[in-house]
């Protein structure tokens, strides 16, 4: 028993001695920290930087990053390995990153149909009697769910000391521009923060203060990692270096000349301030801008073999211990984390049941995060939020929810919206259109919206309406509509205009309808105007002059069924879209006469690669006959019959078919350009007993186009079958008929 109490009395002293040591190893062995500065995507030589330390076995006891710099620092100090971040970049859809708008198809009916009416997509806040415009290009939105996705696995974590490696991102206050650094809070806020370029991206609003892109304060955070305890110091400098004269060629070279001045001036400090123990990396990134992220592995590579250069530098640096791993996530969310209760942070005047409707997540289930992006989506889609995002938040009893932020727009509720159309056949065809509107939405906490609509040119036109969900979940609406309108029709026979008929006069509209989802939806509209006709060239053919009336009377009622998921109105790559459409017209509903008439207008897409074909029809069919000249079907245009003038054709009856063909020519997401061809099939006929598929005109073109910030601009050439062959300019979407 005595030997047994020595054995035990050895053991403990040993032990002892043992945690003694390492304890005194610990404190004598020198702190190294990593400073990681801003670069834009130059930051992916941060990622062979880190490659490199981890092959060389060398320890990270503190990260600190500004911009770039803070993402890939966070992530690494999240867990992530430096492969597994190299293959988020690569995997990384920039354009969307970049980007607040949902896919197309999340998005609400009714801001599809407001798309369509005005093909400029841009707005302007009008508040307080004063133009105002967003606080930055982007405002985040996929940002943060892309943040939220990949820092998952550390979820719930506020002390960025209690990360795998301490971490510290550094921002800017956009009001004093002070430097701040970041060690509490959302680490997903953090880096948003860190790099929220000003003018570029919104600024993100932490603990009162509207933080913005840290490279202004601090560019490579020497001094934060020196505070956080390091002894010696690794600085990673990626900057941009300043520009050549020649190199100052447009106004995006001399901003990025401005940004360099400011970041550089901080960064000189913050290299001067490095001791003879620390080590300083400058990759040469030579002919690599901020914006080059398609060139990660390049970037990568550069980084990596900037250290593996100078290893005998870094030999006496201590060895790496092993980092906790991240936790697994299968499917875009982690294993195990269920979702028993969500909660809503709502400042908006939009009730909260029309934000819950939205997000339908099963509770007492493993988080489908791909599922609630696209929710997320929908709710900002209403159009009223600057930003909607969601936490992560554990309840007193332990379990786990979401937390689903939605912040209201800091530039609205009221805006302007300009839009413009222009064709020319350059034959001495051509005619424009010119239009603004005023929309005040979020009204109600339904969410009613007010919409003043101008134009002038081809059609002019004043309208009020106002549109108004009736239930909370905004699905049933009304919306009533007073308008002025002046419009022009032609009256063809062949290639010869035999008549130019301008109609004008007020009425109103009353819509009553309901949304299936965010791709179909069923309307109700009763129609009544009054106006006049006159002949501003020409007269009606001998059988039309019956016809003529110059009190112009309608009353009818409008059936409507909508489905809309193309993924873009212009240049959709996937999707469909249909509007069937029936309308009755009757003298009781105050109309000059009873009519009846159907219409269907539709395409489909398919893509393989760059490669799109298109399908579209329209067809107009008119019951007995007798639809007044003012509801006669036109053709004539690119895609509506290429080679003839736009609305050439006119009658009661129409059959269209279109094959549509275009390629994708670049790669500038900002203006992405296509090439393309059509081939078109149909006619209009007078009365229902002359449409045949013998009288079929058939017509091609060629054409060329491009998103603009200005709407879709087309350059194309027609071929008809009567020999006919019309060279087109459009500015707005000729495949389509105009709505504003």
């Amino acid at each position: 028993m005595a030997r047994f109490g020595l054995i035990v009395i050895l053991m403990f002293a040993l032990l002892t001695q043992s945690i003694e040591t390492h304890a005194q190893e610990s404190q004598e062995r020198p702190k190294v920290g990593l400073a990681l500065s801003g670069g834009g995507a130059r930051g992916g030589a941060h990622i062979g930087v880190l490659r490199a330390l981890e092959e060389l076995d060398i320890h990270i006891d503190y990260i600190a990053g500004t911009s770039m710099g803070a993402i890939v620092g966070g992530f690494y100090a999240a867990g992530y390995s430096a492969d597994e971040i190299e293959q988020i970049m690569l995997d990384m859809d920039w354009t969307a990153a970049f980007s607040d708008r949902p896919d197309r198809r999340d998005e609400t009916m009714r801001k599809k149909q407001l798309e369509a009416a005005f093909p400029i997509p841009y707005r302007l806040g009008f508040n307080n009697g004063g133009v105002q415009l967003p606080l930055g290009v982007v405002e985040g939105q996929h940002l943060d769910q892309i943040f939220q996705r990949i820092l998952l696995p550390a979820r719930g974590i506020t002390n960025f000391d209690r990360l795998t490696i301490p971490f510290r991102a550094v921002a800017t206050d956009l009001v004093t521009g002070k430097e701040v650094v970041l060690s509490h809070g959302s680490l997903a806020d953090a880096l948003r923060a860190s790099m929220s370029v000003p003018g570029v991206f919104a600024p993100v609003r932490i603990n009162d203060r509207l933080l913005v892109d840290g490279g202004m304060a601090n560019n490579l955070p020497v001094s934060v990692v020196r505070e956080m305890g390091a002894d010696i110091v690794i600085a990673v400098d990626i900057s941009a270096p300043f520009l050549d004269e020649e190199e100052l060629t447009s106004v995006f070279s001399v901003t990025e000349q401005l940004t360099n001045f400011l970041t550089r001036n901080n960064m000189e400090l913050q290299i001067a301030s490095l001791g003879q123990e620390d080590i300083l990396f400058v990759p040469d990134l030579q002919g690599f801008s901020s914006a080059d992220f398609e060139r990660g592995q390049e970037l990568v590579e550069i980084g990596y073999q900037t250290v593996m250069t100078r290893q005998p530098e870094l030999v006496s640096l201590p060895s790496a211990q092993p980092r906790t791993a991240v936790d697994p996530v299968v499917e875009g969310a982690p294993v195990g984390f269920i979702v028993s209760f969500v909660e809503l942070n709502n400042t908006s005047v939009l009730s909260d049941e029309i934000i819950l409707s939205r997000i339908d997540i099963p509770l007492g289930e493993r988080l489908d995060l791909a599922a609630l992006n696209q929710m997320v989506d929908q709710v900002y889609s209403l159009d009223v939020f600057e930003s909607v995002s969601y936490d992560f938040t554990q309840n007193k009893a332990g379990e786990t929810g979401l937390v689903i932020n939605a912040i209201p727009r800091s530039w609205g509720p009221n805006y302007l919206q300009f839009g413009v159309e222009f064709a020319d056949d350059f034959s001495g065809s051509n005619d424009f259109k010119l239009g603004a509107a005023y929309t005040r939405n979020a009204l109600n906490s339904l969410g009613g919206e007010l919409r003043v609509t101008a134009a002038i040119g081809r059609e002019d036109e004043l309208s009020f309406d106002f549109y108004q969900p009736i239930d909370k979940q905004a699905r049933w609406f009304v919306e009533p509509e007073v308008f002025l309108q002046r419009q022009q029709y032609s009256v063809w026979e062949g290639e010869t205009r035999l008549a130019i008929l301008d109609i004008a006069g007020g009425g109103a509209r009353l819509g009553f309808g309901r949304n299936f989802s965010t791709t179909n939806l069923i309307r109700l509209n009763y129609e009544y105007m009054k106006g006049k006709q006159d002949y501003l060239a020409g007269e009606l053919p001998p059988e039309l002059q019956d016809e003529y009336n110059e009190n112009v009377d309608i009353g009818e009622l409008q059936l409507e069924f909508r489905h809309d998921s193309l993924d873009s109105l212009w240049f959709p790559s996937r999707g469909t879209f249909h509007r069937i459409g029936y309308r009755y017209a009757a003298e009781a509903l105050g109309a000059a006469s009873d009519y009846h008439q159907f219409e269907a207008i539709g395409g489909f897409t398919y893509t393989r690669s760059k490669n799109t074909f298109l399908l579209n029809y329209e067809l107009g069919y008119s019951v007995d006959d007798k639809a007044p000249v003012e509801r006669w079907f036109e053709l004539g245009g690119l895609g509506r019959l290429s080679g003839l003038v736009p609305d050439q054709l006119s009658g009661r009856q129409l059959g269209l078919l279109t094959l549509a063909y275009h390629r994708r020519l670049n790669e500038i997401d900002l203006l992405p350009a296509y090439a393309g061809v059509s081939l078109e099939a149909g006619n209009v006929w007078y009365r229902a007993d002359e449409v045949s598929f013998g009288d079929l005109r058939l017509s091609g073109s060629i054409f060329v186009g491009a998103r603009t910030p200005l709407g879709p601009v087309y350059l194309a050439w027609g071929h008809s079958d009567n020999g006919e062959s019309t060279i087109y300019f459009y500015l707005g979407n000729p495949f389509r008929r105009s709505q504003f």
